[in-house]
């Protein structure tokens, strides 16, 4: 077990301003030595350093780092990241921490297990964190993929939304997959794949029927076996995405809840339309107007899928059961 950390050379930076590439690894082995590397380098330069990695392949990181592991923030993603929408704001929180100062980051959103609608967000994520952080922000982001255990489908959208690649050598280089800032918007004007299965529930959500829409969800919640702080949870999400489409989609708009796999789903939508992809990802800061319902949503549900665009707005909240 490693307790000092091993002798670093510099790779230079290809880029002054906002870095964002993806480290395809195989093995524990392989991502810790080349994560340690990366975030030694970091920690030798006097760089803020912020981890977010599930927690097992964490432990295994900082075992290998030693004392230096006290001089990196550890945060366990499984957590921050169980609902992908969340990750964005920690990213933007320690850009603006560090602002002009030099730091990197390690962040895995995606890992083997998680669910298709947990994947499909996670990877709209990843591209719209190339809108997210200011090009003049000098954050080196390094997003690791598990080559080895992810679906060859999954690496490859990975290298479509990420602008670099980390090299063997410890550097990084062009992506010549990239695809562009506007994956990001075109993820998110993207309509949500409709229901495997029938919906059981179609309601109206307007100024009427706000009450009922809240009872309803929260009694079919506690009736799919979801525990009764959960189930009021989404019962107060509902609540505020009735609230959003009476406001700002045209005075109401429809309520469908269905179950699916160890999940239940409830979807609002409406004929308005969000214009910010990032709408929801950011605080509102505590004198916002608006904001607050998207923001307060994906704080309480286990998934937020949001869309907008010509087909209006859909929102889709998964329940894990």
């Amino acid at each position: 077990m490693s307790t000092t950390a091993p002798e670093q050379r510099t790779v230079p930076r290809a880029s002054p301003g906002y870095l964002h590439d993806v480290l395809l690894w195989s093995g524990e082995r392989d991502f810790v030595t080349r994560t340690a590397a990366f975030v030694m380098e970091g920690v030798a330069a006097g760089e803020p350093v912020l981890v977010a990695v599930p927690e097992p392949r964490s432990r295994a990181l900082q075992r290998h780092l030693g004392r230096a592991a006290d001089e990196v923030r550890f945060v366990d993603m499984a957590a921050l990241g169980a609902n992908p929408a969340c990750i964005i704001d920690a990213w933007s929180r320690f850009a603006e921490e560090c602002r002009e100062q030099p730091s990197r980051g390690v962040g895995e959103p995606l890992w083997p297990g998680r669910r298709e609608a947990e994947i499909a967000e996670c990877e709209l994520h990843e591209a719209l964190l190339n809108l997210a952080i200011g090009v003049d922000r000098p954050l080196w982001l390094r997003c690791p993929y598990d080559a080895a255990g992810l679906p060859d489908r999954v690496i490859q959208r990975a290298c479509d939304v990420h602008p670099f690649v980390a090299s063997t050598d410890g550097g990084t280089s062009v992506s010549k997959r990239y695809a562009g800032e506007g994956l990001g918007r075109e993820g998110f004007t993207t309509p949500l794949p409709e229901p495997a299965t029938q919906p059981v529930v179609r309601r109206i959500a307007d100024g009427g029927t706000m009450k009922a829409l809240r009872d309803l969800v929260e009694h079919a919640a506690t009736a799919a076996g979801v525990e009764w702080d959960r189930s009021i949870d989404l019962g107060l999400a509902v609540h505020e995405l009735a609230v959003n489409t009476i406001t700002h989609g045209g005075g109401s708009g429809q309520l469908r809840l269905w179950s699916e796999p160890a999940a239940l789903v409830c979807e609002v939508s409406d004929d308005g339309r969000v214009q910010d992809p990032l709408a929801g990802r950011h605080h509102p800061g505590d004198e916002a107007a608006q904001g607050r319902g998207l923001w307060m949503v994906n704080q309480l549900c286990d998934l937020v899928q949001l869309r907008s665009g010509r087909h209006g707005t859909q929102v889709r909240i998964h329940t894990w059961l």
